[in-house]
């Protein structure tokens, strides 16, 4: 079974590259598909380039048909509406990577997931994070029969049956007339109001790279920049998992949490734990300032 990859990307080409080296080293032989959100940057624009010459590399200009014109979502919709009946996709994002090889039994097993989940449902493939450990050991649990956990998150935004990184069955997700809307949390209601659960993998095989610069409407404040240097923000790849580190992974008890730190090593650290993946990430100053300057440029733009 082929496991589609779409990856969505914007100027930050040294992550993607990482990105997408990590599915090819993982996942062998999987069809990828570079999702771009009209990235302007020169080092982007040259691994986008590469990349091209072996997998398939979408931009808003060459979207041919689509109307649609860049913006997350606009491009989850598209790589959606594009895939062959009966994919089963894996959407993530460039600052993401896989993190241990998959083999063909785990393929198997995701296609019969799918295979025996009525009405559409979405496994979540990332692995947990550090800085949410506490919220995590109440609201997570595992479902022996589902063979997964659940998370209880209906406090929150999104977690309990949505989130931005996932996996689903294309067939399903059209079947409901699944639409993406333009908010991770409109989405979580969405599927609230159509989809089951969303199972978290036993067994993740995605993460969160750490300390990751960001872009928030493509551009950068004084406050996210600041934030950025005081959180050591820049380019720290995770190690492939080894034979015995795999094996630690996936033979643990399934009380024990897959929790990003406990299991994965930044290659280009070390980075302060718990990790942080976005600068404003416990900067309440700096987000007021980037918050401040925003609302600024958007009363008075130059």
């Amino acid at each position: 079974m082929s496991l589609r990859f779409c990856v969505f990307s914007y100027n930050r080409g040294r992550f993607l590259q990482n990105c997408v080296r990590s599915i090819e080293l993982c996942a062998p032989g999987q069809p990828i598909t570079v999702y771009d959100d009209g990235s302007d940057d020169g080092r982007t624009q040259q691994v986008l380039a590469a990349i091209s010459e072996r997998h398939s590399v979408v931009q808003p200009s060459r979207a041919a048909g689509s109307g649609k014109h860049g913006g997350l979502y606009a491009n989850m919709q598209r790589a959606l509406d594009e895939q062959p009946a009966g994919s089963i996709i894996c959407c993530i994002q460039d600052d993401m990577q896989l993190v241990r090889p998959l083999d063909a039994a785990e393929f198997k097993a995701i296609r019969q997931h799918f295979a025996a989940a009525r009405p559409a449902a979405l496994l979540h493939p990332a692995f947990l994070k550090g800085s949410n450990r506490a919220a995590d050991l109440v609201d997570i649990r595992y479902d022996a029969g589902a063979g997964g956990y659940f998370c209880d998150r209906h406090g929150r935004s999104a977690g309990s049956h949505y989130s931005d990184i996932l996996l689903a069955s294309v067939d399903q997700l059209r079947e409901i007339g699944w639409r993406f809307g333009q908010r991770e949390s409109d989405n979580e209601q969405r599927a609230r109001a159509t989809l089951p659960p969303m199972l978290h993998l036993l067994h993740p095989f995605v993460a969160w790279l750490p300390a990751v610069p960001a872009w928030r409407g493509r551009t950068q404040t004084l406050g996210l920049r600041l934030a950025q240097q005081l959180n050591h923000c820049g380019f720290h790849p995770l190690d492939i998992l080894t034979e015995s580190q795999c094996s630690a992974l996936l033979q643990r008890d399934p009380a024990v949490l897959p929790v990003a730190e406990d299991f994965l090593t930044a290659a280009e650290g070390p980075v302060p734990e718990p990790w942080h993946y976005h600068p404003l990430q416990g900067q309440r100053l700096l987000k007021l300032l980037d918050s401040v300057e925003r609302s600024l440029r958007k009363a008075w733009p130059y």
